[in-house]
């Protein structure tokens, strides 16, 4: 114990004594910033590589389950079945509410069947519309902040719940509920704004089988012959990816911009007549990784263009884009902000 025997010495004392409480605080908040620092760097892993596992878990995993997909005022309840073998990926959709009608996708190829108009069109892959399709890359994208939630419940089942967070108004951000068990996304959210959903998709009950019979994604099974008597069948089948990009020697090569959002990338460009179009169309594709736009330049005379739609457009996450120049008229569509549409058909060079 240190004792003080004179005024100057008990300064000393106490200005030593601040000194020493001050140092050993300014260690301790050090000490504690760190730690959090450290923790907030493990959970941002942790919510990254969650979002990586679910991605290939969806792809990968049996299941089958009902969802309900909420878009607006707009509700739609939909059974699914998917499976994963050696043979490929298979899934099949069914209406539970409004028309009946299913999807079926067999790997590449995607048969969407209307019983009522007994009609069925055969096409090529896309992404689906109502339960979202996750790139594996959104795991590693730059441009989006992860975070981890408190844990929550889907289905009766337990969930890690991860947001995915914008770095600027150019896309939407996501949170998604993923199942703690088998890493299979059970709810997702797109948001606009930091809590603001604009499309909701959630799992009312789901399993996953060891197997399911292939014959169960058979066209025809559950419908007679004579309830589908249209088919429309593309002339040629080809498995390709919309983030494979594309050399320039098999590109179009008509359209180019002045710039783009901060992360966005050309993908895909072809030129083509169209149907209801007076003129050829450019369809251009372009993605961040994650988010995917469509840039249409319709070739057209501007006699022609009274009945085309200019300005914005908006359809539930959906947000559209068009505008008119001496050349052409140019429509962006995507999942996409209204900001970034508008950017993009801004920035839209055409080289004829």
């Amino acid at each position: 114990m240190v004792v003080c025997v004179s005024k100057t010495l008990a300064v000393f004392c106490l200005v030593g004594a601040v000194s020493i409480s001050s140092s050993v605080r300014a260690q301790s908040v050090s000490t504690d910033n760190g730690a959090d620092s450290a923790e907030a760097l493990t959970m941002t892993q942790q919510a990254s590589r969650l979002v990586e596992s679910m991605a290939i878990a969806m792809n990968t995993l049996n299941y089958e389950g009902t969802f309900v997909h909420a878009q607006g005022a707009t509700l739609t309840t939909m059974h699914i079945l998917h499976a994963s073998n050696k043979n490929g990926e298979f899934e099949r959709l069914k209406a539970l509410d409004g028309e009946a009608r299913e999807v079926i996708r067999n790997n590449s190829l995607v048969t969407c069947i209307w019983p009522s108009s007994e009609s069925v069109v055969v096409s090529k892959s896309k992404q689906r519309d109502l339960l979202p399709q996750v790139d594996i890359g959104l795991a590693n994208n730059e441009r989006y902040v992860f975070s981890l939630g408190m844990p929550d419940r889907v289905a009766g089942r337990a969930t890690h719940v991860v947001t995915v967070t914008p770095r600027d108004e150019f896309r939407y951000g996501y949170r998604f509920w993923i199942d703690t068990q088998t890493d299979m996304l059970l709810r997702s959210m797109l948001l606009e704004g930091p809590d603001r959903p604009v499309e909701q998709v959630v799992f009312t009950d789901i399993s996953y089988p060891d197997t399911i019979d292939e014959s169960l994604f058979d066209i025809m099974k559950g419908h007679e012959r004579s309830e589908i008597v249209s088919w429309l069948e593309p002339k040629e089948v080809e498995a390709t990816s919309t983030l494979t990009a594309v050399s320039p020697s098999e590109q179009a090569n008509r359209i180019s911009f002045i710039t783009l959002p901060d992360g966005y990338h050309k993908t895909s460009e072809t030129y083509s007549s169209m149907e209801n179009s007076d003129g050829p169309v450019s369809h251009v594709m372009l993605t961040d990784g994650m988010a995917s736009v469509s840039v249409y330049v319709e070739h057209v005379a501007a006699y022609d263009r009274s009945a085309i739609s200019l300005g914005p457009s908006k359809m539930g996450a959906m947000n559209a884009f068009g505008v008119s120049t001496e050349q052409a008229v140019i429509t962006v569509v995507g999942e996409v902000p209204e900001a970034t549409v508008r950017s993009i058909a801004e920035s839209v060079i055409i080289d004829e």
